[in-house]
C-alpha cells in the first residue's frame, strides 16, 4: 500500500511544471521529480540518499542549507524562504540554456518520513526580459550621450566622476577608464566652481549658465558654461553637468578687447562675408523664384518616382533657405551682431511658408487639403487676378474675361480657386506655344437631372466658370487620363501631372464638378461648377497682423494633445505667455485619462492624427461627460476634416503650418466665447 501511495506521489510531482526535490528528515535527498531530471542530467535514483552539497558541488548554498536546517526544525507545514538564488543550481533547459530560477523552501511534516520539500521556479524569461529592458534603457542613455558634441559628466555626492561620454575624455585629454573614479577637483578649480557645487548639493538651480575654469591632463587651461542639475536614487544623490566648449568665444572676445587693429580686421572681414552672403542670399532667393515659376509651368516626370525626385528637390531648395538663413542667425546670435538678424529670420519664413504651399498642393488632388471654405464672388476673385493672369500668359497670348452680371455667390477655399485658375491659364498657354486666344467666363447655371449627371452632381443651381483656348486641343485618350495624378503630356522635366488632379481634387471637396470638351486642333475648354451659395458675403479681412498682447487673469486650463514633442512645446509655450495653466498629453489614452478625470479644462487643443486614438475618438470619448468641452482641432493630413458635418459646435480647426500668433489668437478668442 506504502509502494502504491509513492507511485501516487510521484506521478503528481512528475506533472508539476517546475523543479520539485523532497529531503527525509537529516537532509538526504528522498526524489525529485522528471522537471529536475531535465534540468539536471540526472535521473532521481541517481541522487537519491545524497546530500544537497555532494549533489552540487561547488556551488554556494548557504542560505539553502539554513533554510532547510529551519524547515527541518519547525515540523509544521509552513514557507520558510523564497527567492534564495537567481542561479543556485547549475540547471539547463531543454535547449541547453542556462535556467534562473527562484527557490521556496516547505516543511511538509514528519508523517510522510520526509522533512521537507524544495520547490524551483523557472523565472528565466521575466529576468531576461528584466535585463533586456534595463540594457535597452542603458543603450539609449548611452547612444544620447556618446554622440553629444558638449562634455556630459555625472559625479556622485564626493564629486567623484561615475559616467562621462566620449566628448568628456576628448576635451579634458583622458582616456575613458582614467576619467572615471576622477574627483571633480582634479578637473576644477577655483571659487566658481567651490560655489556652484555647493549649490548643487544643496538641491539651488543654477539661474544661468555658469563659466567655468578647467584643467586638461597636459596642465593647460579650457574654459566651459555648464548647465547642470541633482538628482537622486533611494539613498544616494548624483550631479549630471553638460559642458560646452567656449574657449573659441572667449579668444574672439579677449581679442576683440585687447587690439584696436584686429577688431577693425575682424569687422572688415565680417562685412565682406556679409556681402557675400547677402549675394549669396540673393542669388538663392533668384534662383527659388525661378523653381516656383518653373514648377507652375512645367516640372518633371511621368511617373511616381520623377514626382518624388521633383518634390525632394524643391523642398531640398526650399531646406536650404530655412537652414541656411536660421545658421546665419545663429552665428550673427553668438558674435552678439543682432542687429541685422530680422532679413534672415524673414527669408526662413518665407521659405518655410512656400514649402507649407507646396505640401497643400500636393494634398489637394487627394482630397485631404484641409480647406477655408467662404462665401465669395467668383468675378471679384478674377478682377483682382486679371493682372497675374496676363503677366504668366505672356505677350503672345490675348486673354478676354466675360463675367455675368448678378453672378452668384460660391462658398469655397478662395486660395484654392486662384491655384486653380492659374494653372488653368498657364495649362492654355503651353497649349498656344505659338499664341493664340484665352477667354474666362463666369455664369449662372441651372442644371435639370441628364445635365447634373453628366458632371455626377446633383440637380440645382451652380455657378459656372470656364477657361477656353484656341490651342492644340486634346485627344479622346489624353482627356481620358487627364484628371490622373502625375499623367502629363510634356516632356520629362517639364509637367508633374499634378495640375488638373489638384483642381479635380479641390472641385470635388467644395461640392462640385470638372469637365473637358477638346478636339485635336480646335482648342480645348475646362468647366469649373461650383453649388451656388444662398447665404451673405463673407467680410474682407484686410486687417493688420495679428496681436494679442493681452493675457488672463481667470487661471482657464487648456489641454495640448501632440504626438510630435516639439509641435506640443511650441503650444504650450503660447499657452504660457497669454497666460493660460497648460497641460500635456503624447498620445489620446494619455489625455482621455485626464478628460475623464475631474481636471478643469477650458478648452482641449489636439491634433486629429495620434498614435493611439486619434484627435476626434478622444474628443467623443470626453464630451460623454465633458458635453460644453471647447475643442480645437490641429491638422495637416485631414482625410475627414474638410466637411462641416466634422466639425460639431464648440469645434473649430486650424491647419498645420500656422504661425504662433494665429494660433494665439485662435485660442483666446475660443476660450473667450
Amino acid at each position: 500500500m506504502v509502494a502504491r501511495d509513492t507511485d501516487r506521489q510521484d506521478i503528481v510531482l512528475d506533472a508539476i511544471d517546475a523543479g520539485v526535490i523532497v529531503l527525509d528528515r537529516v537532509g538526504r535527498i528522498v526524489s525529485w521529480n522528471a522537471w529536475m531530471e531535465s534540468a539536471s542530467g540526472r535521473t532521481a535514483a541517481a541522487v537519491r540518499g545524497k546530500t544537497l552539497t555532494e549533489t552540487f558541488p561547488g556551488v554556494e548554498s548557504g542560505r539553502l542549507e539554513s533554510a532547510v536546517s529551519i524547515a527541518l526544525g519547525s515540523g509544521a507545514s509552513s514557507i520558510l524562504t523564497h527567492a534564495l538564488h537567481p542561479t543556485l543550481f547549475p540547471l539547463r533547459s531543454r535547449a541547453g540554456r542556462p535556467l534562473l530560477h527562484d527557490v521556496t523552501v516547505t516543511a511538509i511534516g514528519h508523517q510522510t518520513g520526509a522533512g521537507c520539500l524544495i520547490h524551483l521556479t523557472d523565472v528565466s524569461r521575466a529576468v531576461r526580459r528584466e535585463r533586456f529592458l534595463r540594457e535597452r534603457q542603458n543603450a539609449r542613455y548611452d547612444a544620447v550621450t556618446e554622440s553629444a558634441p558638449d562634455v556630459i559628466l555625472t559625479f556622485d555626492s564626493e564629486g567623484i566622476i561615475q559616467l562621462a561620454n566620449p566628448a568628456a575624455g576628448l576635451k579634458f585629454g583622458y582616456g575613458m577608464a582614467d576619467l572615471i573614479g576622477q574627483s571633480a577637483t582634479v578637473l576644477f578649480e577655483g571659487q566658481v566652481w567651490k560655489d556652484t557645487w555647493q549649490a548643487l548639493i544643496d538641491g539651488r538651480h543654477l539661474r544661468q549658465p555658469v563659466e567655468l575654469e578647467g584643467r586638461r591632463k597636459d596642465g593647460s587651461l579650457t574654459y566651459f558654461e555648464v548647465s547642470a542639475s541633482r538628482w537622486q536614487t533611494d539613498s544616494r544623490i548624483f550631479v549630471t553637468t553638460i559642458l560646452r566648449d567656449i574657449n573659441e568665444r572667449r579668444e574672439i572676445l579677449a581679442a576683440l578687447r585687447h587690439s584696436e587693429a584686429q577688431a577693425r580686421a575682424a569687422a572688415s572681414a565680417l562685412t565682406e562675408l556679409n556681402a557675400t552672403l547677402e549675394q549669396r542670399v540673393a542669388d538663392r532667393t533668384a534662383k527659388l523664384m525661378e523653381t516656383e515659376e518653373a514648377l507652375r509651368q512645367s516640372q518633371k516626370m511621368e511617373a511616381i518616382g520623377q514626382l518624388t525626385g521633383g518634390i525632394a528637390h524643391d523642398f531640398n531648395n526650399l531646406l536650404q533657405g530655412i537652414i541656411g538663413a536660421l545658421d546665419i542667425v545663429e552665428k550673427r546670435i553668438r558674435a552678439g551682431r543682432i542687429g541685422d538678424v530680422d532679413r534672415f529670420v524673414q527669408g526662413a519664413l518665407t521659405s518655410a511658408n512656400r514649402a507649407s504651399s507646396l505640401t497643400h498642393r500636393l494634398l489637394a488632388f487627394s482630397r485631404r487639403q484641409p480647406v477655408d471654405p467662404r462665401p465669395m464672388d467668383v468675378n471679384l476673385l478674377i478682377a483682382t487676378m486679371e493682372e497675374l493672369l496676363r503677366r504668366s500668359i505672356g505677350e503672345k497670348t490675348r486673354m478676354t474675361i466675360a463675367a455675368a452680371d448678378d453672378i452668384w455667390l460660391v462658398r469655397c477655399d478662395a486660395n484654392q480657386l486662384e491655384n486653380a485658375l492659374l494653372n488653368l491659364a498657364i495649362n492654355a498657354r503651353d497649349a498656344m506655344p505659338g499664341g493664340g486666344t484665352l477667354e474666362i467666363a463666369t455664369s449662372n447655371a441651372v442644371l435639370d437631372a441628364p445635365q447634373a449627371m453628366a458632371r455626377n452632381l446633383k440637380p440645382g443651381e451652380y455657378v459656372r466658370l470656364t477657361v477656353k483656348d484656341s490651342g492644340v486641343g486634346m485627344s479622346p485618350d489624353v482627356q481620358a487620363r487627364a484628371f490622373d495624378p502625375f499623367y502629363t503630356t510634356k516632356p520629362i522635366g517639364q509637367g508633374t501631372g499634378l495640375g488638373l488632379s489638384m483642381i479635380y481634387g479641390f472641385v470635388g471637396q467644395s461640392g462640385g464638378a470638372v469637365l473637358i470638351e477638346s478636339e485635336i486642333g480646335a482648342g480645348t475648354t475646362i468647366e469649373i461648377c461650383l453649388p451656388r451659395y444662398r447665404g451673405d458675403l463673407a467680410p474682407q479681412e484686410n486687417v493688420p497682423k495679428e496681436t494679442v498682447e493681452s493675457r488672463t487673469d481667470r487661471n482657464e486650463v487648456v489641454l495640448v494633445v501632440e504626438d510630435e514633442d516639439v509641435v506640443r512645446l511650441l503650444v504650450v509655450e503660447v499657452l504660457n505667455e497669454l497666460g493660460y495653466l497648460a497641460l500635456e498629453a503624447a498620445d489620446g489614452s494619455s489625455a482621455l485619462r485626464i478628460l475623464q478625470s475631474s481636471q478643469r479644462i477650458d478648452l482641449l487643443v489636439t491634433d486629429i492624427g495620434l498614435p493611439d486614438l486619434n484627435g476626434r475618438q478622444v474628443v467623443d470619448a470626453a464630451r460623454t461627460k465633458r458635453t460644453d468641452l471647447k475643442v480645437l482641432f490641429m491638422t495637416g493630413y485631414a482625410e475627414n476634416a474638410a466637411g462641416s458635418a466634422f466639425l460639431e459646435p464648440g469645434m473649430e480647426l486650424i491647419s498645420k503650418p500656422f504661425t504662433m500668433e494665429h494660433l494665439a489668437l485662435k485660442i483666446s478668442d475660443m476660450i473667450a466665447r
